[in-house]
């Protein structure tokens, strides 16, 4: 009974990997720390201690080591917006919706994952029976095979943001150019080859990154639009109360109204949080 305990509790942890490694695989980047310092002319992680970035040259002040929401305009690239952004594509709102509904299911893996080791402990402090344990093990493996359905599902629906496509083609083309210069050091590749191959990379790599940073810009503005439009229904749904509270808005309307807006402003504050939880792992 302990091995399969044991094999329930590893394999929990392997959900929990697999889930993380899901979120890696589909956006090509590793979750940081939200104070790593990083570059806001390049976008990539620097010493704290460092004065210049190591990657464009750029000098580093206390405001260029934190990427602010509101740098629209990308120095490394010249990348601006013209015009700012009123609407967010519906295909953009479902990826949200999809990723927080993964985010809610990694939410409760991590909860049976702590009742399971909470179980396997009392077992060995001899606090229950092998049987009582296995009862209350049934409906734990049950929901097991229901989150591991759901999240088949759900990964298979959920595809990367523009910035993240282009963040993909950037780290391809910089790898390109790292194993030619590999292929450079062994000496197994011509001079003129490695010169006329390492300028077509080169050119790759600064379209990607201009277009990296491009779609960066605008997930950013979308973010922006979502904070805007989170404090809007927060003060509407502030305004309602105050409205009925006064005796403007009767009963029956009072708690349709709220109903609708409590929705609202639940699925708006859901998506910031996403969207800023996917902003703050790029690196």
């Amino acid at each position: 009974m302990l091995e399969q305990i044991t094999f329930w509790v590893s394999l929990f942890r392997s959900f929990s990997l697999i889930a993380k490694g899901f979120i890696v695989e589909i956006t090509g980047f590793q979750q940081v720390n939200k104070l790593t310092p990083v570059c806001s002319s390049c976008g990539n992680t620097v010493r704290r201690t460092a004065k210049f970035c190591k990657y464009c040259g750029r000098p580093l002040t206390s405001r260029s080591r934190r990427v602010s929401q509101r740098d629209y305009t990308t120095p490394s690239t010249g990348v601006t917006r013209s015009k700012p952004v009123t609407a967010i594509p519906a295909g953009v709102l479902a990826q949200l919706e999809l990723r927080g509904q993964l985010l809610e299911l990694e939410k409760e893996e991590k909860e049976l994952m702590e009742e399971i080791e909470r179980l396997q402990a009392e077992l060995e402090k001899g606090e229950q029976s092998i049987a009582e344990l296995e009862e209350k093990m049934k409906p734990l493996k049950k929901r097991i095979k229901e989150l591991t359905s759901r999240e088949k599902k759900l990964k298979a629906k959920i595809k990367p943001f523009p910035f993240e496509e282009a963040g993909k083609a950037r780290h391809l083309w910089s790898e390109r150019i790292d194993k030619l210069e590999d292929l450079k050091q062994e000496g197994t590749t011509r001079e003129s080859v490695y010169r006329r191959l390492k300028g077509e990379y080169e050119t790759g790599l600064r379209k990607a990154e201009e277009k990296y940073q491009e779609q960066l810009i605008l997930t950013k503005e979308w973010l922006l639009l979502l904070k805007s439009q989170y404090a809007a229904a927060r003060d509407e749904l502030a305004m309602l109360e105050a409205r009925h509270e006064v005796g403007e808005v009767g009963e029956g309307a009072h708690v349709q109204s709220k109903e609708t807006l409590e929705k609202r402003t639940h699925q708006l504050g859901r998506q910031v949080e996403i969207l800023e939880t996917i902003l703050r792992g790029i690196k």
